[in-house]
């Protein structure tokens, strides 16, 4: 029998959830104080997806053969878990089909969408009972989910990032370029698409006055030779583009880095306040030279493929309006910004919040300077692998979870653990979150 890392990290972990289950299906969280959650989050919930089903057991069973779980997948080939954690301690869970990545709730929560990234088909489903609610194709012939998605009007329309067919570059940038589709919340109906305007697009989010779009383009293509991609990745120009909503019309583009360093995530307020994740992977030669210095024994990455390694590449401010982009935080920062995955504005505040989940690290910038202001090694709290961020709909407070388990609560402004408010669920392997 072969074991892997995941399988070590994760046993007994999977044995405890099996164990609370009940026939309702829902299982109580594992909660430092359920009763002390103040009244404005009593009725909060906070959404994860789960990449790795197959370490999942429930009632003595893999989930995928669990009747409390699998409804939804008959007769799909790909699935994932898709968790709803809620403050009042309460933790439902289900299999949906799609290979999900991020997951959005729309504002009215009426409905929800589980983001497919790199796969054919998204979901829609119900935020309270999480049933399925509608499956939504890419655009067909090749075309992929690009893994993230924006509410508008409310929750009356959603946007989807899309990602074009994968062909080696010959040339010709916009023979690669995304595309936004534009679609029905309800049953993922696709009724408009424009063009991302870059290669490969993944995070997009809405500015704060709702006219932009803003995406975050990877802009790596496949080898000619092999037809897979590169270590470290062939980046042919990775970019920040700027939308308009009502027309689809390009408005601003940055390219932020050609030849290895491709743009993944990004979070966006006014267009001055536009912060990116830049991502650069090297080989096991790479990542020996850039630890070298780790005196100390550490273990392999769990976030990522074995001879995947992530580098440092520094976090980007970009101001639109007078097309200036700088890196965020000093060398020694950067160093730690390896993997960056989940990156939040707090406009109330002037703060980005990221997670870098291979250093185990969150970390603010102060949204005029781009200064990290704050930066914890998320391990002295108990925490591992931060991954998701999500504000809380109570104005106050963010959710930092970890990879495989556990949500930890920050106070906004001040960054103080509310360890009262922490919930040590298992997700099963995940990059972002949402509450509503």
């Amino acid at each position: 029998m072969a074991v892997d890392r995941r399988s070590i990290l994760t046993g007994g972990a999977l044995l405890a959830l099996a164990g609370v289950a009940t026939a309702s299906g829902t299982t109580r969280a594992a909660s430092a104080d359920v009763k002390a959650v103040p009244k404005e989050l009593k009725k909060t919930a906070v959404y994860v997806p789960g990449y790795f089903p197959d370490h999942a057991f429930a009632n003595g069973k893999p989930l995928a053969s669990n009747r409390r779980f699998n409804r939804a997948i008959t007769g799909q080939a790909i699935y994932k878990v898709l968790t709803r954690v809620g403050f009042d301690g309460s933790i439902r869970q289900t299999l949906l089909p799609v290979a999900a990545h991020d997951v959005e709730v729309a504002p009215d929560r009426s409905i929800g969408v589980l983001c497919s990234m790199d796969g054919e088909q998204h979901t829609a489903f119900d935020p309270e009972t999480l049933e399925l609610a509608a499956i939504g194709p890419s655009l067909g012939d090749g075309w992929r989910g690009g893994g993230h998605a924006v509410y508008l009007d409310g929750g009356k329309t959603v946007i989807l990032s899309e990602r074009a067919p994968s062909v080696p570059y010959q040339g010709k940038l916009e023979r690669h370029y995304g595309r936004l589709t534009v679609r029905d919340p309800k049953t993922l109906q696709i009724t408009e698409t424009y063009s991302t305007h870059g290669i490969d697009p993944h995070d997009i989010r809405l500015t704060a006055d709702g006219k932009y779009i803003v995406a975050a383009n990877y802009g790596s293509t496949i080898s000619a030779k092999t037809g897979k991609f590169t270590l470290p990745r062939g980046v042919v120009q990775a970019s920040i583009t700027v939308v308009e909503v009502s027309s689809g019309k390009l408005v601003d583009k940055r390219i932020t880095g050609r030849d290895e360093t491709e743009l993944r995530h990004l979070a966006a307020g006014r267009l001055d306040r536009i912060f990116a994740i830049q991502a650069r992977y090297g080989s096991d030669h790479d990542d020996a030279r850039q630890l070298r210095d780790e005196d100390i024994a550490y273990e392999s990455d769990i976030t990522t493929d074995p001879g995947y390694n992530y580098m440092s590449a520094a976090t980007l401010k970009y101001d639109a309006s007078r097309n200036r982009l700088t890196k965020m935080g000093d060398a020694g920062s950067t160093k730690l910004m390896r993997h960056g995955l989940s990156i939040r504005y707090d406009e109330r505040h002037d703060e980005a919040i990221a997670t870098y989940p291979t250093t185990h690290r969150v970390m603010v910038f102060d949204g005029a300077t781009g200064a990290v202001s704050n930066s914890l090694d998320t391990r002295t709290v108990g925490l591992r692998y931060p991954a998701g961020a999500t504000f809380l709909p109570d104005g106050k407070h963010y959710a930092i979870t970890g990879h495989w388990e556990n949500m930890f609560v920050f106070e906004r402004g001040t960054h103080r653990l509310v360890r009262e408010l922490c919930l040590y669920p298992v997700f099963f392997g995940h990059s972002h979150i949402t509450a509503a």
